[in-house]
């Protein structure tokens, strides 16, 4: 059932939710190699790429997230839909989990894309080693501590019809994660704000996986809350 879930999601997937990893991976790629060519020839050279990588790497994804899950309950809310969707033979959870895993799966596709792209940048801008176990972490666990906050624009983009809503408190969250996560003085908020998470997360950080577990049980949390509220939810 859920298999054919997520193939229905796929089948309905707007181009633009599809091209969305391939331009914000561009776009990342592109401002990496400028504020490489511009600033970075002092004494730490190409290995300052991943210091900017930890300063905005964070907030692409969550940007991303809040695009994703605005797309996918869009495709609903524009065409008025949902009672039309849930009369069909398949669970009310397992919709919910499908469009949950889409976006997971659009994220990864951008983390991967980033990857790859700043890889071949850096074989064709330098003769620097490349420490690509660094490169890897620094992404992925950007990415798998994006999780809490999926949760949390799931239920935002299926509860309000308007995306103007979900989208501006994902951007908000996304900006203020920046911050929060590099005052020293907002200890206890960092842990109250999961948009500060995928910051917290880089290999620059101490214990970056403490974030990236965190992010998994709160994400978890919120999306078996978020589908439990949507079995029950009135269309």
């Amino acid at each position: 059932m859920m298999w054919r879930a997520l193939r229905a999601e796929g089948m309905r997937l707007k181009p633009a939710a599809r091209w969305l990893p391939v331009i914000s991976a561009g776009l990342f790629i592109a401002f990496m190699s400028l504020e490489w060519y511009l600033y970075f020839k002092g004494p730490a050279g190409v290995y300052s790429v991943f210091n900017v990588m930890y300063m905005f790497l964070g907030f692409v994804l969550l940007l991303n997230t809040a695009l994703f899950t605005g797309m996918i309950a869009g495709l609903e809310h524009e065409s008025n839909s949902w009672k039309q969707l849930l009369t069909l033979p398949v669970s009310r959870s397992v919709l919910y989990w499908a469009k949950a895993l889409w976006v997971l799966f659009l994220l990864l596709c951008t983390a991967l894309l980033i990857i790859a792209g700043l890889t071949l940048l850096w074989i064709c801008y330098t003769s620097e080693p490349l420490p690509f176990q660094l490169l890897i972490k620094q992404i992925m666990y950007s990415f798998l501590a994006s999780t809490a906050v999926l949760g949390l624009q799931m239920w935002l983009s299926i509860q309000f019809s308007n995306p103007a809503i979900p989208m501006s408190i994902g951007f908000l969250g996304a900006v203020s994660g920046l911050f929060i996560a590099r005052d020293s003085g907002a200890a206890l908020w960092t842990w109250l704000w999961p948009w500060a998470y995928p910051t917290m997360s880089s290999p620059f950080m101490a214990y970056p996986e403490r974030w990236i577990g965190i992010s998994a049980g709160l994400g978890t949390v919120l999306l078996a809350a978020g589908a439990l509220h949507f079995k029950n939810k009135q269309f």
